[in-house]
C-alpha cells in the first residue's frame, strides 16, 4: 500500500499520476488481449473493466474540479500547507489498497462498452492528462478552502486539495485489483478483490 497522504503536495500527486501510469503500462503488456477482457472465473470485472470504470470515475472528478477551480478561492500569502483531519486519512486509509471494505458501484460507473485494450488505456491516459492539469490549475488556489461536489454522492463535499488524493488512491484501489483479476487468470486461485464493487461509495 501507498503511503497515506497526510496534506496535500502538488508535486506528490503528479508523481502519483505517473507511478499509476507506469503500473498500467506493466499490466498492459503481461496480459494478452484476452485476459485483458477476461472476467475472473469467480464472476465479477475484467481488468478492461476496471480501467474503463477508473476513466468515467476520472471523467466526473475531472467536471467536478473544472467547475470548483473557476470559483476556487485565491491563495491569500503562502499555502497552508494544512494537515488532513483525522477522518479524511481514515476515508484515504480505507480506500487504498489492499481494502477490505467494498460496495456497488454506481449505476453511471459501471462499465459497459468493451473495447479494444489499446483505446481502453488511450482513454485512460486522456483522462489522467486533465487529471494533471486540474492539478496544475490549483496551484494558485487555497485548495483547503476552495470546496468540490463528490461525483458520487451530491450532498458530499471536498477540499480540493484533498480530493486529488481521493481520486488517486481509488485509481490505485482499482488498479491493484485489476492485477488481482490478472494473477487470478493466471493461477486460477480465487483472489479477493476480484467482485465488482466501487472504489469508495462517497
Amino acid at each position: 500500500m501507498e503511503t497515506l497522504a497526510s496534506r496535500f503536495d502538488a508535486q506528490e500527486c503528479l508523481k502519483a499520476l505517473a507511478l499509476i501510469e507506469s503500473d498500467l503500462d506493466r499490466l498492459a503488456s503481461a496480459s494478452t488481449e484476452a485476459q485483458f477482457h477476461a472476467p475472473p472465473r469467480t464472476g465479477g470485472w475484467s481488468i478492461g473493466h476496471c480501467i474503463e470504470h477508473l476513466t468515467l470515475t476520472g471523467e466526473a472528478f475531472t467536471a467536478k474540479w473544472d467547475t470548483a477551480i473557476k470559483q476556487g478561492i485565491s491563495l491569500n500569502g503562502d499555502r497552508a500547507n494544512t494537515l488532513y483531519p483525522w477522518w479524511q486519512r481514515k476515508l484515504l486509509g480505507i480506500v487504498e489498497p489492499p481494502y477490505r471494505m467494498k460496495s456497488k458501484t454506481g449505476r453511471s460507473f459501471e462499465p459497459s462498452s468493451p473495447l479494444p485494450k489499446e483505446k481502453t488505456i488511450r482513454q485512460f491516459r486522456s483522462m489522467h492528462q486533465e487529471f494533471m492539469r486540474a492539478i496544475d490549475r490549483s496551484r494558485s488556489l487555497d485548495t483547503q478552502r476552495t470546496k468540490m461536489q463528490s461525483p458520487f454522492v451530491t450532498w458530499i463535499w471536498y477540499p480540493l486539495g484533498f480530493s486529488f488524493d481521493l481520486a488517486l488512491a481509488h485509481e490505485r484501489r482499482h488498479l491493484w485489483q485489476a492485477w488481482q483479476v490478472y494473477r487470478h487468470l493466471l493461477s486460477g486461485i480465487r483472489v479477493s478483490g476480484a467482485n465488482r464493487e466501487h472504489g469508495t461509495g462517497t
